[in-house]
Parts: C-alpha cells; structure tokens; sequence
C-alpha cells in the first residue's frame, strides 16, 4: 500500500523533471527566462517550508520524529499537490500541507509502534525485494539517485523507511485484510466518473480491474485511518512545529 505510494512519487520526480527540462528547450530565451525566474522563487518557497534535519518536530510516545523525516514527507506532499494542479507555494495550501505532513508522520508512528507492540518484524530479504521492485523503474544507479535526491533522501534512508513500510504493511494486512467490493459499487463508480461527462467513455469492461484495485485501496485507506484515531486517542503526542 504506502510503498506503492513511495514508488509512485520517486517516478514522477523524475516525470516532472523532464518535461520542465522539455518545455524549456521547446521556448523562446525570453520566456524560458520568465519562466525560470518564476519557477526559482517558487523552488525557494517550497524549500523554505523545510526544518533543520536534527530538530524534533513531534513526539509520539516518547518517540521523536526529526526533521529529516518531515523534510521527505514534505517535498513528497508538495510534489502531490503541484501533480494535481495545485500551486504549494500558496500559503493556505502551504498551511494545509504542513498538516497533512505532521498528520501522517504521526499516523505513521503510530501504526509503527502498534506493529512492533505486537510482534511485526521484517526480515532483509523483505525489505531487498521491496526495494529491487523500485530500482527496476529506473535505468541505472544515476537515475535512481537522482530520484531519491529530489526527494531529499539517501539509499540508506530508504532502505530504513522500507523496514518500516514493510512492518507496518504485515501488520495492516492482518487488521484489515482485502476489503470487499461488489459489483454494485463497481458499476456505480464507473457510472459516476466515466459516463457521466465523456464523450466516448472506455467500456466497462476495459475499467473493472482498475476500479476495484481503487475501490479496495480507497476502503483500506478509510479502515486504516480509523486505526490511527483510535491509536491517537491514547497516544501521548507532541507537535513541536
């Protein structure tokens, strides 16, 4: 689950990457430099949003969360929202971000220390096949660190996230398992988004698998973050930021 998420996001840093590379060769040099004056003080506002790595932004049980932590979930979020159409930069989606950030740090945590409490574990083996599955994406070592940079993580920090990712997706498989989904919902959802203002929709048929891998996903989604409030009702938390 989170780590197909991961994976996603380290692809579309590289996606993002090229096509702003593209339309900057395609321009003329008065527009290329309107254009990458915009997009430097836009760099400068979204890095300014980042905390010192070493500083404590929250605490969850005793346990601190750094900020080189919510430096990677932030440039992660912020690639998100820029996906989506929405300017990062803004200061009330900038606001909503950051809480979304700390949201899901401490969500994160918490499920964490759940999974440990009751004797999750993940072996090397695990996390290498986790991590050969990303590496794959990318054509080389280069790329790969490239990707990882944007983000403003090492290997080494991915590897220690994906030991986490891997316990936490033990322990969610077991709490939650697959959700069901019906045909009923199928149908429905293809009706709502497909048919709906398309001209010449995809059949049915061509959709179904995608729907429900979505609709399983989306459920799963829900069920995991009531854990999480239930966890936060007990939990001794700390935001710092």
């Amino acid at each position: 689950m989170k780590k197909m998420v991961s994976l996603l996001m380290l692809v579309a840093v590289l996606l993002l990457a090229a096509c702003s590379n593209s339309n900057a060769e395609n321009n003329n040099e008065e527009a290329i430099s309107e254009e990458s004056a915009s997009a430097d003080q836009t760099q400068e506002e979204l890095e300014a949003m980042k905390v010192e790595e070493d500083k404590v932004v929250a605490t969850v049980n005793e346990t601190e969360i750094k900020g080189k932590d919510y430096n990677s979930m932030l440039v992660q979020t912020q690639l998100r929202y820029t996906m989506s159409g929405e300017d990062p930069s803004d200061s009330e989606v900038a606001s909503s971000i950051e809480k979304e950030v700390m949201d899901n740090l401490i969500g994160q945590e918490l499920l964490l220390q759940k999974a440990k409490e009751e004797g999750f574990s993940a072996s090397e083996k695990e996390v290498e096949t986790e991590l050969e599955q990303i590496k794959a994406q990318f054509d080389g070592e280069d790329q790969l660190q490239e990707a990882l940079k944007a983000q403003g993580l090492t290997l080494e920090q991915l590897e220690s996230q994906y030991e986490d990712i891997v316990v936490v997706d033990k322990y969610v498989n077991e709490k939650v398992g697959t959700p069901d989904v019906t045909e009923e919902e199928m149908k429905a959802f293809y009706e709502e988004q497909f048919t709906k203002d398309a001209e010449n929709p995809p059949s049915y048929d061509e959709m179904k698998d995608r729907i429900k891998d979505y609709l399983v996903e989306t459920k799963t989604q829900k069920k995991v973050q009531e854990i999480k409030d239930e966890l936060k009702k007990e939990a001794d938390i700390e935001t710092l930021l």
